[in-house]
């Protein structure tokens, strides 16, 4: 008789082994389906005869125990093979690559924590196209903003310091390494046709790491469509196919950074008829760029109308880069001099931001408030920061406009249920903003440092740099009263809920600081944000009081901070599995790459596209063998959020014979929190909860809100298990840190143990503070 049950196991951010799911050595476990980033493996069942009758490894008759890894699609990236100097010359550049990607990234997940429409509450207000999905078009283009940023710091390291200022008089500039300098000695018109590929070439690198990782995986579709549900954006199709709309996005992304390159030098050669009519036409293809990156704000998952615009990406994209060849073509041809620095490398990062930090001003309101206030706000804040360029008092204007930004973002009635009271959006936004200003001033500094003597770098990067280290004052305040409270509750243990072993009781208060990851994740963005501020106004009105002694200190050491900051966050990229080509910082990688791509084109792709419809298939297709057939997802840590999404993507009926354990996750807490209405208690079925307090000895000791009366609790009626503890730094209850109903989701609080041995269950619990990769914890 063939098994009536299949237990599907998914593996967590730890990316356990097939191995270590099945509980079975390698020799005794075979793949049956998939690649190396996604796959199906199962044991063998010869091999299986071999084993213990107590071994966990085995299973009953009537159940098929299978494992699905997918972390090859999250952990993995494209590298060239060998341990030679030219391989790991280009794995190095490779993972710098995706330091660059971690500003895009964390705007992609802002797109998310956004307020998306519910369709499953009625309403009479009349949405428009472009308004129908609030604060999708700023999001998008915030991200074109970026990279913007990012094309503006490579000009000015490559054209503006080495190509231009290195062939003025009074500057020693070294000479590049051999093997990248093969020019030799040109002349100054030639070095600057030649610095001008270099951005061209970081995009079309940016393009490339992403294309590859998304050409092997976000290209799978569904076998079946999903039944929608009302007010479950998981239930949509279009919201795991979505290679066409960034296809679309990315010829954009590149049309502006191929103008922004034309830019940059032409308009320092106005003199010259041709270099203005290229000016004209790089600024009129960039303009339209704009507006095309709003319209197609229409094709994301939840606006309701879908935009066709492949013809006109196209159109950009092609307009750009033949505008490009002429530059280069006149470059070389009328061969113009420079005499000084570019202007637009200097001022446009500055000025760009300021439009940047509007946003980030206005999305602090985002999910309070839908009126276009905030549009007219954010034009008035930034016209009036860049006029303190030339009128010193026009900063007044720009903080009476930010401080309405700030005032609409208050806190309302119901926001303790949303991360960061209802801020998300802005809070993810500032620290994209601050990720990518910082990687562009430390590239800049850096590499003037390097490069040579008498060279001159834009004033607003050196700013950033000590506006950044005193933004962080406030945060190493908080951390050290943190450490205080800490020790001073390790010295005493105080019981958080039950009785336990002083061991225990320890464990428990240390992993209780990492919930409250929360409040110091929006210290940081705050702190960023007004550093920023505080960064652009410096920049532009040079007040007096600049100059003086303790300032100029601060600008000093502030390079230091700001260039330990950024080469800690690329020596971990580049450093942690080099050669292995594991990609850096993992969990916050996974929880990034899970989100579809939607506000940045460039940013990790999502593994998600792949793994939820494969699972869903899965599951569908063993339910369909046999009217009796069950299925149990058995998943860990953020392999839950995979089979939450991959439980909604099934069609109609089938949820009825499918039941759910999950273990050590973040749904209820951090989702639900922070994307309300993509895993939000109404979709999970769960009461909402509140952030973890800040400072008292149990971080969640504060009463949970209703229940839900829909959701994925109710839809499996019982039929959803979750194991948690309280020593799992990563590891939440999905229902509430109290008793239990009796129906919807329950939560089990598994035992502590110093040592764990497998069995044949998945109900044991991994030892003490550690989310192991060989316990059952962390299948």
């Amino acid at each position: 008789m063939s098994p009536r049950v299949l237990e599907l196991r998914i593996h967590g951010v730890n990316n356990t082994p097939p191995t270590a799911m099945l509980a079975l050595p390698d020799h005794a476990v075979e793949q049956f389906r998939g690649d190396r980033f996604g796959s199906f493996w199962r044991p063998r069942r010869d091999k299986l005869a071999d084993l213990p009758p107590d071994h966990p490894g085995r299973v009953p008759e009537d159940v098929r125990r299978e494992a699905y890894s997918w972390g090859g699609m999250a952990r993995s990236s494209p590298g060239v093979p060998g341990s030679g100097v030219p391989s790991v010359l280009a794995n190095v550049l490779g993972r710098v690559g995706w330091a660059l990607l971690l500003p895009f990234g964390l705007a992609n997940v802002a797109y998310w924590s956004r307020r998306l429409p519910d369709d499953s509450v009625p309403t009479t207000k009349h949405r428009v196209w472009w308004n129908a999905g609030s604060g999708a078009a700023s999001t998008r283009l915030f991200g074109l903003g970026l990279t913007v940023l990012l094309v503006l710091a490579v000009c000015e390291v490559a054209v503006d310091v080495y190509a231009i200022q290195c062939s003025l008089p009074g500057t020693a500039c070294k000479r590049l390494p051999e093997f990248l300098d093969l020019l030799g000695d040109p002349p100054q018109h030639v070095r600057v046709l030649a610095a001008s590929a270099v951005p061209v070439l970081l995009l079309l690198g940016l393009m490339t790491l992403t294309s590859l990782a998304r050409s092997r995986y976000e290209s799978t579709t569904m076998r079946r469509t999903p039944v929608r549900r009302a007010g479950v954006m998981l239930s949509r199709a279009s919201m795991w196919e979505g290679s066409p709309r960034i296809r679309r996005l990315t010829r954009l992304h590149i049309a502006a950074g191929s103008c922004v390159v034309v830019l940059a030098t032409s308009t320092q050669l106005w003199q010259h008829v041709f270099f203005l009519v290229l000016t004209v036409l790089a600024g009129g293809v960039l303009a339209v760029v704009v507006a095309r990156v709003v319209v197609t704000a229409t094709d994301c998952p939840d606006v309701p109308s879908t935009e066709k615009g492949g013809l006109w990406s196209w159109l950009l994209m092609i307009s750009a880069v033949v505008v490009l060849v002429a530059h280069g073509f006149a470059l070389y041809a009328i061969a113009p001099v420079f005499t000084g620095p570019l202007w637009l490398t200097s001022w446009g990062p500055p000025v760009v931001t300021v439009a940047l930090l509007g946003s980030v001003l206005a999305a602090w309101s985002w999910r309070r408030n839908d009126a276009k206030g905030p549009l007219a706000l954010l034009v008035l804040f930034a016209a009036f920061m860049v006029a303190t360029c030339w009128f010193s008092l026009a900063w007044v204007g720009a903080a009476v406009f930010g401080g309405v930004l700030a005032w609409r973002a208050r806190p309302r009635v119901g926001d303790r249920w949303q991360a960061w009271r209802g801020a998300g959006p802005g809070v993810l936004l500032g620290l994209s903003l601050v990720a990518s200003v910082m990687s562009s001033t430390v590239l800049v500094l850096t590499f003037r440092g390097w490069v040579g003597t008498g060279l001159v770098a834009p004033s607003f990067y050196s700013w950033f740099s000590a506006a950044f280290a005193v933004a962080l004052v406030p945060l190493v305040l908080l951390l050290l009263a943190e450490a205080v409270v800490l020790l001073s509750r390790l010295a005493a243990p105080a019981v958080l809920d039950d009785e336990a072993a002083v061991l225990v009781v320890r464990a428990r208060h240390v992993v209780a600081v990492t919930h409250r990851s929360e409040t110091v994740v929006g210290v940081l963005s705050t702190s960023g944000v007004l550093g920023l501020v505080l960064t652009c106004y410096l920049t532009f009105a040079t007040p007096s009081w600049s100059q003086w002694q303790g300032v100029t200190w601060v600008v000093g050491k502030g390079d230091w901070v700001t260039g330990l900051a950024g080469v800690a966050v690329i020596g971990s990229f580049v450093g942690a599995g080099m050669l292995t080509n594991r990609r850096p910082l993992g969990l916050l990688w996974d929880l990034m790459c899970f989100l579809p791509r939607t506000a940045h084109p460039f940013a990790p792709p999502c593994y998600a596209e792949r793994a939820v419809p494969e699972i869903a298939d899965r599951t569908r297709e063993f339910l369909d063998e046999a009217e009796e057939n069950r299925v149990v997802l058995s998943a860990h840590s953020l392999g839950a959020v995979l089979a939450v999404a991959a439980l909604y993507a099934l069609p109609a009926g089938y949820l009825e014979r499918v039941q759910l354990l999950t273990y050590g996750v973040q749904l209820r807490p951090y989702f639900g929190r922070i994307f309300p209405e993509l895993l939000g208690p109404s979709v999970l079925g769960t009461p909402e909860v509140r952030a973890g307090a800040l400072f008292s000895c149990d971080p969640w000791r504060r009463d949970p809100g209703a229940d839900q009366e829909r959701g994925l609790s109710v839809l499996l009626d019982g039929h959803w298990i979750n194991l948690w503890r309280r020593t799992d730094y990563l590891g939440f209850p999905v229902h509430g840190w109290g008793p239990n109903p009796s129906t919807g989701a329950r939560a089990r609080r598994t035992r502590h143990r110093t040592k764990w041995r497998p069995t044949a269950t998945t109900t044991c619990a991994p030892p003490i503070a550690r989310r192991s990769r060989t316990s059952s914890h962390s299948i």
